[in-house]
């Protein structure tokens, strides 16, 4: 038998909610709506995918799993494509925050991996209107979830180091707050690879995973009292 931490989802769980009736219509209506995506031809078609996909989400509210996880994080991260205009980086963050609020943090730590597979290369692309909104998906949904988003904080730290590129910025302020909260509230040892292996496999954000470094631990700071650099991969 499993045993199932409280506030985590069980495999039990998820199957009364796939044995309700009102769930195979709800598998239906999605997967038609995921499929419809193979048939955009500009960008305005994707825009238009995903108001079904939120819609067809809000009918069945009262339904927290959801059904073609996969290929549901597949179509998220078509739409996150750079060469794609704002407005559908938009409308696919809308849908991301959709999502996690509607599975909870159970069902969001089990699946976070490939939710957020385009989600954190997203921001050195972004415009300046989506930036601010991808920070607020940080603050909402990854930051509350402490040593448990510690799989994906390679991917994370990069995202805000990307979002230390706007100096002197709000931006960049929420970023070294977020980045304050995850080294506060996770491991410091893989909070600590993290940063570095930025540093040492990531040109685009080698300056700002300095200046972090540097800000939080200053180089008069006695080399004793200094955190080593973890091994990296």
């Amino acid at each position: 038998a499993f045993h199932v931490m409280e506030g985590e989802v069980s495999l039990d769980e998820d199957g009364q909610v796939a044995s309700d009736p009102k769930y195979r219509p709800f598998t239906d209506e999605a997967f038609s709506v995921l499929s419809s995506f193979e048939k955009a031809t500009e960008w305005a078609d994707l825009i238009r995918y995903l108001q079904r996909l939120q819609r067809v989400l809000n009918k069945y509210y009262q339904l927290p799993h959801l059904p073609h996880k996969v290929l549901l994080a597949k179509r998220l991260y078509q739409c996150l494509n750079p060469q794609l205009p704002s407005g559908v980086h938009l409308k696919t963050l809308e849908t991301y925050e959709l999502i996690f609020s509607r599975i909870g943090t159970s069902r969001l730590v089990r699946d976070l991996a490939f939710y957020s597979e385009g989600v954190f290369p997203l921001y050195r692309h972004a415009s300046y209107q989506v930036k601010p909104v991808l920070l607020d998906l940080f603050e909402r949904h990854y930051a509350p979830l402490g040593v448990r988003v510690v799989p994906c904080l390679p991917g994370l730290v990069l995202a805000l180091l990307s979002a230390m590129e706007d100096v002197g910025s709000e931006l960049s302020t929420r970023a070294v707050a977020l980045l304050d909260k995850f080294a506060s509230t996770t491991r410091v040892d893989a909070f600590m690879k993290a940063v570095w292996g930025r540093l040492l496999h990531n040109a685009s954000v080698r300056l700002q995973a300095l200046n972090y470094l540097t800000m939080r631990f200053p180089p008069t700071l006695a080399l004793a009292d200094q955190p080593a650099a973890p091994p990296t991969e």
